[in-house]
């Protein structure tokens, strides 16, 4: 009987760099859908304030909060900014095709790829809590 053995991830073909410069743009796509969801959420928790403004639930507020001032702040601008840069400068070797250190730009653009899977689960996990603490408020 054979057995079926899956690919090792270290001797596949590599994706071409117009699927990179899609998966970029798909990436600043995201960000800015998270931006709105963060504006969103700011927006409920302004009105569970105006509903329950005293209490434990003014420190659960506090919290997300907090945390929706450091996604918005810090890890997402940086996170576009960083994205934006890797991007154009895909697209612009691309237009250009110009030499590059393509396995240099693979790495960082797999370090990208960390970073936006990293955020997004950290995002699920914080809507996840925000919609049952709001579910019990509302």
């Amino acid at each position: 009987m054979k057995s079926i053995s899956y690919p090792n991830p270290d001797h596949l073909l590599e994706v071409s760099l117009e699927q990179l410069h899609t998966e970029s743009n798909n990436w600043l796509s995201e960000i800015a859908l998270w931006r709105v969801e963060l504006n969103f959420f700011q927006r409920l928790l302004d009105s569970i304030v105006g509903q329950h403004p005293g209490g434990q639930a003014k420190q659960r507020i506090s919290h997300f909060e907090n945390l929706l001032y450091y996604f918005r702040g810090e890890l997402l601008d940086q996170l576009e900014h960083d994205v934006r840069e890797h991007e154009q400068y895909l697209a612009y070797q691309l237009d250009m095709r110009a030499p590059f250190n393509e396995q240099v730009y693979r790495q960082v653009h797999k370090k990208y790829e960390r970073q936006v899977k990293a955020f997004e689960q950290d995002f699920k996990e914080y809507k996840k809590d925000l919609y049952r603490f709001a579910g019990r408020l509302l």
